[in-house]
Formats: C-alpha cells, structure tokens, sequence
C-alpha cells in the first residue's frame, strides 16, 4: 500500500478488503443518493458526497486487518483519528440538515469512541462498543431524521464508535 494511504488502508491491505471498501462505498452513495430531493448548489452536493463516500468506505475499511494493525500499534494516531471525524457536521452543513442534531450525533459517537479506545486490550471492549452503537442506534431512531441522513448517522456511528475505535484482532490481556 503506498504510503500516503497508510491512514485510511494500513500498510498493507488484501485485494478482496480493498475491493469490498470501494464497492460497498460506490453503492452505498448511490443508495443513498436515490433517497435524496436536494434542490442546493451542484458543488455542495459533491462535497457532501464525497464525505458520505468516506464514511461508507471507512465503516468498512476500518474492520480490515490492515486498517486496525496500523492504529492498534500506534495509539496517538488513532486517538487523533477518532478526534479528527468532524465529517457528520460537515455533511448536516452542506447538505442542509439541523446542526444541533449532527452536533449531538457527533457528540454522542465521539465520546463513546473514547471510552471504547480507553478499553483497547481488555475483553470487555467490543461488549460496550456494541452496548453504545445500539442504544446510539435508538437516539437515533427517535431523532426523526430523513431517511437518507439517518443512514449516513448510522454508518457514521459504526464507523468511528465500533468499525475504528474497537481493536478488533487485540490480543485480549484481562477483564
């Protein structure tokens, strides 16, 4: 994997994990495109997509085994990696979604991804990440959001809260 893609696929990825990322990112997009009505500006709506597509390609980057061995060697990189996920608030801007609900959405994924990184080698850790990705699927269902920014929402959350912030090959050393 060339280096400049160290961040997004780790140092080395399989073709099958690569292709899957991309695949699942192009559909993901025109999925949820299909369920928009958007009458904004041509560029804010590349924009947002472009964002949208990351989010895709990174809920399911981010299970490879080359993706999480490069941030479970290097824990500074992944905690900036979680701080840095700021792409909800960016796509509810663009793409004309309330603000305080992206803010909450944001909030919510980014303080659960915390705590779940703080338990990294601990057996408990995909246990709480699995208890905070459902009762964040609950907020959200409650949230009365168009269905096309619901699933952004959602597959935002399991990106950086369960897809990222879990070790998911971790050598487990205690409760």
């Amino acid at each position: 994997m060339p280096e400049f893609l160290h961040e997004v696929f780790g140092e080395q990825q399989s073709a099958v994990e690569l292709i899957g990322v991309i695949i699942f990112a192009v559909i993901g997009s025109i999925i949820i495109y299909s369920l928009t009505d958007f009458n904004l500006p041509l560029w804010q709506v590349v924009v947002g997509f472009i964002l949208i597509a990351d989010v895709l390609a990174g809920c399911i980057a981010n299970f490879s085994f080359g993706t999480n061995a490069f941030y479970a060697s290097r824990a500074k990189n992944r905690f900036i990696f979680i701080t840095i996920h700021i792409h909800i608030l960016l796509i509810s801007w663009l793409l004309n979604e309330p603000l305080v609900v992206a803010g909450l959405v944001w909030f919510y994924t980014i303080a659960s991804a915390f705590i779940v990184n703080v338990l990294k080698g601990k057996i408990i850790q995909r246990f709480v990440a699995a208890n905070f990705m459902c009762y964040g699927i609950l907020i959200l269902i409650n949230l009365s959001l168009p269905t096309w920014f619901l699933i952004v929402c959602i597959f935002f959350m399991i990106k950086v809260l369960f897809s990222f912030a879990v070790d998911h090959y971790q050598v487990v050393v205690d409760e």
